[in-house]
């Protein structure tokens, strides 16, 4: 992994979880759901520039995160205009846990901290982005009708980017699928080649064919000699 990805990663291992925290603290009235959304569009801010600035401080597809992050940055510019909005914020922003358990599991590389937290990448990812993000499809349409004189545009921004976000979602599921099978087969040819049987069947197939064809012409001049010898008696 390039050095410039693990200062990124190590970065947001910092900032990500406080997100996180904000936004449950949020949600429990601890905080103003205000000062989520303004941490949140700082945040978002900052690492498009650093991503567009430095694309390798991501591991891949640099394009589709800094596309990520416009569409979440226009999201989080509705409860501006609708401050009634802002909780709604810290519901969306959950799933920053989930992006912190993704980075963790990427960095952590003992077996116990990698099983652990890919056990929590996936619960959170099933629960938060496959179910928490579509449900609030619906929620923002009722919350944008239900704003007098609500421009349509604005309805179109609040809902149209949390469906764009959950489109997301199914492309990082299917990458996270992805690598994981990359993952299990280079497990899986790693303890074939460490196998006795394994290191024979990664033999040069040159040997092995070698010696068949030194045996089998071994094996045809023993029999033209025997031929030869049954004649002549």
């Amino acid at each position: 992994m390039k050095r410039a990805c693990i200062v990124h990663d190590w970065v947001n291992l910092v900032l990500v979880p406080i997100i996180g925290l904000m936004t449950i603290a949020g949600l429990s009235g601890q905080l103003d759901p205000s000062h989520v959304t303004h941490a949140f569009l700082a945040y978002v801010l900052g690492d498009f520039v650093w991503v567009a600035l430095q694309p390798e401080a991501v591991p891949s597809l640099p394009t589709v995160i800094l596309a990520h992050h416009v569409v979440t940055f226009v999201l989080l510019c509705v409860p501006l205009r609708h401050p009634h909005l802002h909780w709604y914020t810290c519901v969306d922003g959950l799933v920053e846990l989930n992006t912190f358990f993704l980075i963790a599991r990427r960095q952590w590389h003992s077996r116990a901290a990698r099983k652990l937290f890919s056990w929590l990448y996936w619960s959170s990812f099933l629960t938060m982005r496959m179910v928490l993000y579509p449900l609030m499809v619906p929620i923002f349409l009722r919350e944008m009708r239900a704003v007098e004189k609500a421009a349509w545009w604005e309805t179109l921004a609040c809902v149209g980017s949390q469906v764009i976000l959950c489109g997301f979602n199914v492309v990082l599921l299917a990458l996270s699928i992805t690598n994981w099978r990359k993952r299990r087969t280079g497990d899986d040819r790693k303890h074939a080649a460490a196998s006795p049987q394994g290191k024979a069947a990664y033999l040069p197939a040159s040997h092995g064919g070698i010696t068949a064809t030194g045996l089998k012409r071994r094996g045809t001049d023993t029999g033209a000699s025997l031929t030869l010898e049954a004649r002549s008696a």
